[in-house]
């Protein structure tokens, strides 16, 4: 009997099924995902990677470990996932630093922000809301810019920061308007709020969550948010369109990248699963409960975004002529 012919074609059957790809050792994911947080346990890119990685569904699999490494403005860890091998299972979560530092810090950066990573997902937005003191005698935009018009120099804002999206607002404000605002720059959110609170500056740029008791107790006056639509919480206060001033649109964000070179199937696979755990009600409130606003959409929409982000921080920072020294 010869056994020749049947031993050959069962080769070739296993080895045509071992190279399917759909194969089980072939699938994606087959180990564990890391996504890497380039700041300290407990912010809310922390809260955000946390909350990707232990919401269930979306294909893939229930092992996402987050790594916090944080340092040097976020660049230590954002530049391990550059460096990491392209294959999917080493991803970032980016705040709005990540298009400014391509500016603001340029030639420093170890790598190239167009160039060396994949977007994969806008995972969350917050909103920018402009307040002044209770003392300041202006309760509109138009309001607070004739004041400033009228007293070069006496009026300050405050921000989380120099070069944060926050500080970028107050200036693309000043731009938009020709206010003159003097910016004051502190370190951190509550900081800077409490400033205004206690009068040491006048105006302040911050997000919803860290402004909105002292706007709801009566200390402070919101006058304007960013984005398209008013905030909830906020009913009253118009968006920065409604009050003529559509120039100002920044918004902080939050999203998943990943090194240039992963294949567009796994982008597309990430996306998509990150995606569907975001519409999840569970991830949506917890996310609201931070102030912020479940984005989602496809790698495409997220690479768009970036796209602008950068361009817009380049032309801010360039024409307020910001520093990292400033």
């Amino acid at each position: 009997m010869n056994l020749r012919i049947p031993l050959r074609a069962a080769a070739v059957a296993l080895s045509c099924a071992l190279a399917a790809p759909g194969h089980a050792a072939d699938a994606f994911p087959s180990q564990a995902i890391r996504i890497v947080v380039p700041y300290a346990p407990g912010g809310a890119s922390d809260v955000i990677a946390r909350l990707l990685a232990s919401t269930p569904g979306g294909g893939l699999g229930d092992r996402i470990i987050v790594e916090n490494r944080a340092g040097g403005a976020s660049v230590a860890g954002t530049n391990i996932v550059a460096t990491a091998q392209p294959n999917g299972y080493t991803l970032g979560v980016v705040d709005s630093a990540f298009p400014i530092n391509a500016t603001l810090l340029g030639a420093k950066l170890p790598y190239d922000t167009r160039q060396d990573f994949r977007a994969i997902i806008l995972a969350a937005t917050s909103p920018i809301v402009l307040s002044v003191n209770k003392d300041v005698p202006a309760h509109s935009v138009s309001e607070l810019v004739a004041l400033a018009k009228a007293q070069p120099g006496r009026y300050n804002f405050s921000s989380a920061g120099n070069g944060t999206a926050l500080h970028l607002a107050g200036e693309q404000f000043n731009m938009a308007t020709g206010a003159g605002l003097v910016h004051v720059p502190y370190r951190g959110g509550a900081p800077s709020v409490m400033a205004v609170v206690a009068g040491e500056t006048q105006v302040n740029f911050s997000a919803p969550s860290t402004v909105l008791a002292h706007i709801q107790s009566g200390r402070l006056r919101a006058l304007a948010v960013t984005g398209t639509h008013r905030l909830a919480s906020l009913p009253d206060v118009p968006t920065f369109a409604e009050a003529g001033v559509p120039q100002v649109a920044g918004v902080i964000s939050y999203g998943v990248i990943a090194p240039k070179g992963v294949p567009d199937a796994i982008v597309q696979q990430l996306a998509a699963g990150f995606d569907a755990r975001l519409k999840t009600p569970e991830a949506a409130r917890r996310i609201a409960d931070l102030g912020f606003e479940a984005a989602g959409g496809n790698a495409d929409d997220y690479a768009k975004f970036l796209a602008r982000e950068i361009d817009t921080a380049r032309e801010i920072i360039q024409k307020a002529h910001i520093t990292t020294s400033d």
